[in-house]
């Protein structure tokens, strides 16, 4: 009969936050993450997301849940938000139950799909040609321009870390340079650079301190992103390509022609510093190379 009632014991969870409501929690959880960016963006998720469980989330069924997120997802026409928007809330509820708010995690039988073959869809179109890369670095009007756009391809920068660099993140070595990249969440990792753009890049410095920015505007202190996105399509411009295109377009031409050239997966994205190889694998499904029909018969569209 002791067995019986040791076993209808109630099971007591342990709570790690102080969080007594849904705002409480949010708040402790956006505090949790490392990018401003990163709060602003899924705090507003978050917010949309509980405004649509009026019984607050400690009652929510897996089944309010999933409604919620449809009702936050369902006018989004791009499946890659909607796809963020999902993840920012699986988030809210792993850590919900993480921390001891809730007593099950909600998120865990919310499938995300794979975005890999949506993304390389898209990222096909922004991929530009080693030919092309080669023109827009040529067609940069000084050499601080040009050593910026050789060095985002050849590092696959983000236009955020490569504004953000200064002369302590750049650390010679006997061949080359090696950059100290400091990217998204705060996560720091190191990218050699081939010979040549290291050489351009060294030639910058003249006599500029540890802690001076390696890409300086004219007025001194940090280009700014903007600054380099319009500088990026006025050379576009100049040199005869689409002015569509943007610093990032040369990240994606890294990783693009990169893998072309034999680079593994993991190499790509150590270097282009994804959480995710899933996110990587994208520029294998933007260039594909066979397709089923390059195997028909060219007889039959002989004229």
């Amino acid at each position: 009969m002791k067995k019986d009632i040791e076993l209808h014991r109630p099971v007591i969870v342990a709570r790690a936050t102080r969080a007594e409501t849904d705002a409480e929690l949010l708040d402790s959880w956006v505090r949790s993450l490392t990018s401003d960016h990163s709060r602003r963006n899924f705090e507003t998720t978050a917010r949309r997301f509980l405004a649509g469980l009026p019984m607050g989330l400690r009652a929510a069924t897996v089944e309010d849940v999933r409604d919620a997120l449809a009702a936050i997802t369902g006018n989004i026409k791009a499946e890659a938000s909607a796809r963020q928007y999902v993840l920012r809330v699986k988030s809210l509820l792993s850590y919900a139950q993480r921390v001891g708010y809730t007593p099950f995690n909600a998120g865990v039988v919310i499938k995300v799909r794979s975005d890999a073959s949506h993304r390389g869809a898209n990222l096909a179109k922004r991929i530009i040609s080693e030919v092309e890369v080669g023109l827009l670095v040529r067609a940069a009007r000084s050499k601080r321009d040009r050593v910026l756009l050789e060095v985002i391809y050849a590092a696959g920068l983000r236009v955020s870390e490569a504004v953000a660099l200064t002369w302590e993140d750049v650390i010679s070595r006997e061949k080359g340079a090696q950059l100290s990249i400091t990217g998204k969440g705060g996560k720091v990792r190191q990218v050699l650079l081939p010979d040549v753009v290291s050489r351009s890049l060294l030639s910058l410095r003249s006599d500029a301190g540890a802690g001076d920015p390696v890409f300086a505007s004219r007025q001194g202190g940090s280009l700014t992103e903007r600054a380099v996105n319009g500088m990026v399509k006025r050379t576009a411009r100049k040199a005869g390509l689409s002015e569509a295109i943007s610093p990032h377009w040369l990240r994606h031409a890294h990783g693009s022609h990169a893998i072309d050239r034999g680079a593994s997966l993991p190499e790509v994205q150590n270097t282009l510093g994804h959480g995710n190889i899933a996110t990587t694998s994208g520029y294998l499904h933007a260039r594909p190379d066979s397709s089923s029909g390059l195997k028909l018969d060219p007889g039959v569209f002989l004229r």
